[in-house]
């Protein structure tokens, strides 16, 4: 029987789109999109600021020394922000209704400057998470194995208990592994659907 289920947030709980940071860059810095989205996509610096590894100051330099921009600490948050757009359909109310006969958490990569904008941005939806599991506060990210342990070492569970939520395939695969069941979300209608199955129940929602 499940007890729990841990979400990504990420276009499963909030929608974002990563072209509006570069979008945003590449309007202040004059530096061309395709650019700034090529560099985006293969810098390790932006795993290691997930994980904690470097401070957002460091981020910023090497970002903006790696590219050639001269971006205030302001508009260069304001960019790297920009990509957080609507909550999920009836994310919230979906939440609140599981929470009356589960423990829900959420496991996210995230860094220190993303998280003072979804955290605030979302907040009564964020407030319905017993626990936030942020990959810079842990110093691991999916789909390094480490963070899933840390949440089933919280939530004292065995996997097969917990239900694991990502849109992302690699970050079900070690949820998978470990024997907890997976919902690769694909849109909110599906995963609601696949919630319903599996909890065996109809959902107010």
């Amino acid at each position: 029987m499940y007890k729990a289920l841990i979400f990504d947030l990420g276009n499963v709980v909030f929608n974002v789109d990563f072209s509006l940071i570069y979008k945003h860059w590449s309007e202040l810095s004059g530096i061309s999109f395709s650019k700034i989205k090529k560099y985006f996509e293969n810098d390790k610096h932006f795993d290691m600021l997930e994980r904690g590894d470097i401070s957002a100051e460091e981020y910023r330099n090497i970002t903006q020394k790696n590219l050639g921009m001269n971006l205030s600490d302001k508009d260069f948050d304001e960019g790297l922000t920009a990509l957080y757009l609507n909550e999920c359909d009836d994310i919230n109310s979906l939440l609140k209704e599981l929470k009356k006969n589960y423990r829900i958490i959420a496991l996210s990569n995230t860094n220190i400057i993303h998280k003072r904008v979804w955290r605030k941005k979302y907040k009564d939806t964020m407030d319905q998470f017993e626990k936030i599991f942020s990959s810079h506060e842990i110093n691991t990210r999916k789909p390094e194995l480490k963070p899933y342990l840390i949440a089933l070492a919280y939530l004292k569970m065995k996997p097969e208990e917990v239900i694991f939520l990502d849109d992302k395939e690699e970050n079900i695969e070690p949820a998978k592994q470990l024997g907890m069941k997976t919902i690769t979300v694909k849109s909110p209608a599906q995963m609601k659907n696949e919630l319903r199955i599996e909890l065996n129940q109809i959902m107010k929602i």
